[in-house]
């Protein structure tokens, strides 16, 4: 038994993509499979599932010969560790034999035969285990099988799922195989059942196979029926080599989406060999063939994905994670990367986190363990990628939250649970209405949290606030959101005092809007300031009374995720105010003009329609 931890120094940052990551050494891990133990001459493929009873399955292919060594072609048994507590300590103990899932032929499970390409998940109605997996003769891949196996005892025995039968597992090759069909792979690693949408509790798992042809292809094949019958769905079958879709890694989006990532096989540039597919339908077809996925840099290898966030489940925000090797043409480098936008755009590589100080690496699968915490099952050594089959634990803290550090919070009165942090130390006041926060002008803000129902868009929004300021004349920033820079989405309201002035700024793909007020009420006194998007028009209203308007652009304010938003500072750490704040609000819709004024003379609670109301 081999245990290794690695210290793991974590310090949080307000990452967004194209932001620094967090400083992170490598994650600690425990070796759940060593290369030349208990026969094996190594251990590929893992996959990895948490059971609906809390138990973490780890599968592997346990690779006794081949005709060379480790290789994918040989006598290969399918065996399996599992943990009751998230992975802290496993049964069979790790200084004995893992257990054999499945090995041999239908008629012999002594002879030699190739088992292996793991694809378990788990059905949360009924709580069984599905586990496809792949079989062919040790002598040759030219022809391969899908088969089934069920699990109904949380892992600890397995069969063929069927009452009349106790067989260990069931040919799948009469329903999601072809008789001219040649290699087939099933997954590796995990498949999903959906949450959402017309097809929810269907089970979905990734395969992909060639053709009579010798074409490419890659499929989605499902079971509504808890595996009882299968049925092939969606299937892109490749006219030529532009992409070869292989070994799909599935996550479900927000309205049921199935988000198919694929590694590419053609390997056209460096680098550049991720891909993906869409199916809108519960993985019955593909709204489009496979396309790249710009920026997402990994060697031509199998790479997981698993959704640890979404607004579908109450969250603030979404978050996927993908886990892969970041080298652009070896096994080296694994690190886990995040999307904020369900897989439109990732992290780059220098954004990633470390997974392991070893600079070999390869196949992976990832599975959340509950508590916030998740589990990451890969290959990985110091001298080749196929030395074990490791097990780390991480939390999101580990690879950096989109708010940056944690700390004081103020409360959201919306309704919406988008609580805003407190940065510096700014001291709670006499406001406008009860308590105010009075900021220093040096490092004091309100950071709003990075929240999907913040996200204004393409529509209408409002964003109100009481500001009573006066002690220097730099230009101070009193809301910013979104984004910063010459040619990019945002919108922004600043006191000018220098200029004499409030302004206001709109900006999206299509153009910028600016309003200006005329004078800078920069008397020491309490002002109403809101900046609203109404149609085709922004304006800025000034205790109560619109003081500027302008066309505005159309198109979305708020395209990047994740995105950020300060009261009293601009993004970059600028322009802070020194002055009081209170009652900050934004509303995704265009208020009235009586709504307004109602906020401004009375502090009108029941306006419908906010997403952040900070009373402070």
């Amino acid at each position: 038994m081999r245990v290794v931890l690695f210290c793991a120094v974590i310090v949080a940052t307000t990452s967004a993509v194209g932001s620094p990551p967090p400083a992170t050494a490598a994650l600690p891990h425990t070796v759940l499979f060593d290369r030349d133990t208990f026969g094996a001459a190594c251990y590929r493929i893992p996959a990895l599932v948490r059971t609906k009873a809390g138990t973490l399955l780890a599968f592997a292919e346990k690779r006794i010969s081949g005709v060379s060594w480790c290789h994918d072609v040989g006598h290969i048994d399918l065996v399996m560790r599992r943990s009751v507590d998230n992975g802290r300590t496993w049964q069979p103990p790790l200084d004995q034999p893992p257990t054999v899932v499945l090995e041999g032929t239908d008629a012999d499970p002594a002879a030699p035969a190739t088992r292996g390409n793991p694809a378990p998940v788990v059905d949360q109605a009924t709580g069984a285990i599905l586990l496809l997996s792949t079989f062919n003769p040790s002598t040759s891949s030219a022809v391969r099988t899908p088969y089934l196996q069920v699990s109904t005892d949380d892992g600890r025995t397995w069969s063929d799922g069927l009452p009349d039968t106790s067989a260990r597992a069931r040919s799948l090759a009469a329903a999601i195989d072809h008789p001219d069909w040649g290699w087939y792979a099933t997954g590796p690693g995990h498949g999903i059942q959906l949450r959402h949408g017309t097809h929810a509790g269907r089970i979905v798992v990734g395969t992909n196979f060639s053709d009579e042809d010798g074409r490419a292809g890659a499929q989605l094949v499902y079971t509504d029926d808890a595996g009882a019958t299968w049925q092939i769905g969606a299937q892109d079958i490749r006219p030529n080599d532009t992409i070869v879709p292989q070994e799909l890694s599935l996550f479900e989006r927000t309205d049921g989406t199935v988000y198919a990532a694929a590694r590419d096989n053609t390997q056209t540039e460096d680098g550049v060999n991720r891909a993906f597919a869409l199916s809108r339908d519960g993985g019955e077809t593909f709204a489009a063939p496979f396309a790249s996925v710009p920026g997402l840099t990994a060697d031509t290898v199998q790479g997981a994905t698993l959704v640890i966030r979404s607004t579908a489940d109450g969250d603030r925000y979404n978050r996927v994670l993908f886990t892969a090797p970041t080298h652009p043409t070896l096994r080296r480098d694994i690190r886990v990367r995040s999307s904020f936008d369900q897989g439109n755009r990732w992290q780059t590589v220098a954004q990633g986190t470390d997974v392991t100080a070893d600079v070999y690496s390869g196949y992976s699968d990832l599975a959340a363990l509950g508590g916030g915490e998740f589990g990451l099952l890969y290959e990985g050594g110091t001298v080749d990628a196929r030395d074990e089959v490791r097990f780390a634990r991480f939390t999101e803290a580990a690879l950096g939250l989109p708010d940056g550090a944690t700390g004081p919070t103020t409360p959201d009165a919306s309704g919406s649970g988008n609580e805003a942090y407190l940065r510096g130390s700014p001291t709670r006041v006499a406001g406008r209405f009860g308590d105010g926060l009075d900021l220093d002008g040096t490092d004091d803000f309100v950071q709003p949290p990075f929240a999907e129902s913040l996200a204004a868009g393409t529509g209408d929004l409002t964003a109100t606030m009481w500001v009573r300021y006066g002690a220097k004349q730099a230009d101070q920033a009193l809301l910013w959101a979104y984004n910063q820079g010459t040619s990019v989405s945002q919108v922004w309201l600043r006191a000018e005092p220098g200029a004499n002035r409030v302004r206001g700024w709109l900006q999206t793909a299509n153009g910028s809007a600016q309003v200006v007020s005329p004078q800078a009420y920069d008397d020491g006194a309490w002002h109403h300031v809101a900046l609203q998007r109404a149609g085709g028009t922004l304006r800025l209203f000034v205790d109560g009374t619109q003081v500027a308007s302008a066309a505005s652009p159309v198109g979305t304010v708020s395209p990047d995720r994740p995105f950020r938003m300060y009261a009293g500072q601009r993004l970059d750490g600028t322009q802070r105010l020194d002055g009081t704040l209170d009652e900050l609000r934004l509303y995704r819709r265009a208020l009235t003009a009586a709504e307004i004024r109602d906020i401004w003379q009375t502090n009108r609670a029941d306006v419908p329609g906010a997403v952040l109301r900070l009373p402070f």
